[in-house]
């Protein structure tokens, strides 16, 4: 029998919310949307990744070719998931709020891991957090896979954690199969975090787990199956090469030291926690230390959950260069350790107290959460604000016809261009077998871009031009603040 602690802090999954605790978490899924809404709503240019992702789930769409700007270390899941966004339409916010939808799932999840690990507010404030960090949120809002694969791991390891509740391990711990193995499809490196989050609590749960090897060991075996196919099979995801090749060579080439991630999270810092709410997130963690070491029914749920945290950080960091992105699997864990923090800690103090600082925290933080997110549009708006203005240009120009250009920004030209594109070569190509007419329309060059053709190649590239199409910004600005098309010479 439990002990009345116990009772208090482990609530299943099947236990039944209430009525109230469902409005809560109803409260915190709008007002997170309506914050990504608003983020997604000032429309900021589509980054190289997000191009790269939105492309190819166009190509999949309408077809043509991915030759030019999609590598076999990337995953096709994100592409995939997103056809069923075409089915309403494929337009960047429509593509952006789909994303933000497994953002959601991600916040219902933490609610629902935290409400069953300690208790219904802990499970609340956990949610409400998460839903308000500006790394999750601005991950939320953009075309990226971390945040899908991460809650599609994350769902796995809930329903493992589930599943091995009790004295025995229930045979449903097979329907974290496919949810592990989509993940793996959505984010290669999703397999990092569920492989921390399971053995986890395989080392938590030991005693009960070893009774029950025939449910783990099949699960085990389907996800590694699953794992293997995907990694090492190139049919399986369309590559030319099998992506676990494709990762290592990559890996190879980029060749940062191990501590590169250490120091561009040191130089993301004020993102990654700052802000109101990270600040919150801080003491909710330190908070839940103090109180797991004063109350052993929180001390396991809670070292399982640090356990997690930690672990999955340690890793990411020192496996990978530094984006805020990378982290999003370890914040849900975080958030659930710190809404236990916060809600230990409201549990002792007054509840008018208590009333008041919620209601100061919830007008607060939600207007936080937009000035402090703002800062990632604003500066993919700085970057490419007139390389999207310059390729519309081309768009607009030639409507529904099919147009070439060259240029070293592929995925981004091409999305809003929509016409085919080839990069830049040390002695100028103007024709290419993916052109449609004999040679390209177009070649726009970027001041101070990447890969823009230098020296003597540049001006053999200028020799091919007849006239400047349109340009953009001011050529004395700098850094990707002044795009220009020219026209190329027509020799047909």
């Amino acid at each position: 029998m439990k002990t009345p602690t116990e009772a208090r802090i482990w609530r299943g999954p099947i236990s039944r919310p209430s009525r109230r605790e469902l409005l809560a978490l109803l409260a915190i899924l709008a007002v997170s949307g309506l914050v990504a809404a608003k983020f997604v709503a000032a429309g900021a240019p589509l980054g190289h990744d997000e191009a790269v992702y939105a492309l190819k789930s166009r190509q999949m769409k309408l077809g043509g070719t991915s030759a030019w700007y999609w590598n076999d270390y990337r995953s096709p899941g994100l592409p995939l998931l997103l056809q069923l966004t075409w089915l309403v339409r494929g337009t960047e916010p429509f593509l952006r709020m789909s994303v933000w939808a497994f953002g959601s799932l991600g916040v219902i999840l933490t609610w629902l891991i935290g409400r069953s690990l300690f208790s219904t507010r802990a499970g609340l404030l956990g949610a409400a957090g998460l839903s308000l960090a500006s790394p999750w949120l601005a991950s939320s809002t953009s075309i990226w896979p971390d945040v899908p694969g991460a809650v599609l791991g994350m769902a796995a390891i809930a329903i493992v954690l589930f599943a091995t509740d009790g004295d025995r391990v229930s045979w449903w711990v097979l329907a974290a199969a496919p949810f592990a193995v989509a993940a793996v499809l959505v984010r290669y490196g999703a397999l990092v975090p569920m492989g921390i989050g399971g053995l986890a609590i395989l080392i938590w749960r030991w005693p009960m787990l070893r009774r029950g090897w025939p449910q783990l060991l099949s699960l085990a075996s389907i996800i590694a199956v699953g794992s293997l196919l995907i990694l090492l099979v190139p049919g399986v995801t369309g590559a030319a090469t099998s992506p676990l090749s494709s990762i290592n060579t990559s890996k190879a080439a980029s060749d940062f030291p191990i501590t590169q991630g250490i120091r561009d999270y040191i130089r993301q810092a004020d993102f990654v926690a700052g802000g109101y709410v990270g600040l919150l997130l801080i003491l909710g963690l330190v908070l839940a230390v103090l109180y797991a070491k004063k109350d052993p029914g929180l001390r396991a749920s809670a070292v399982f959950v640090f356990s997690v945290t930690g672990a999955t950080a340690l890793v990411l960091v020192l496996i990978l260069h530094g984006e805020y992105r990378y982290l999003v699997p370890v914040f849900p864990f975080a958030w659930i350790l710190g809404g236990m923090g916060l809600a230990e800690a409201s549990r002792r103090i007054p509840r008018e107290t208590a009333m008041a600082v919620a209601v100061v925290l919830a007008i607060l933080l939600p207007i936080n959460a937009l000035s402090h997110g703002d800062l990632e549009a604003d500066k993919n708006d700085e970057r490419f604000g007139d390389l999207r203005l310059v390729a519309t240009a081309i768009d607009a120009e030639h409507g529904y016809e099919e147009c070439g250009v060259i240029t070293s920004y592929i995925p981004q030209v091409a999305w809003y261009s929509e016409c085919v594109i080839r990069r830049f070569e040390t002695v100028p190509v103007l024709t290419s077998p993916f052109f449609v007419e004999p040679q390209a329309d177009y070649m726009l060059l970027v001041t101070g871009g990447k890969r823009q053709p230098q020296g003597e190649s540049l001006d053999a590239y200028l020799e091919t031009t007849d006239e400047v199409f349109i340009e953009s910004g001011n050529p004395e600005a700098g850094n990707l603040e002044y795009a220009v098309v020219y026209t190329l010479q027509d020799d047909s």
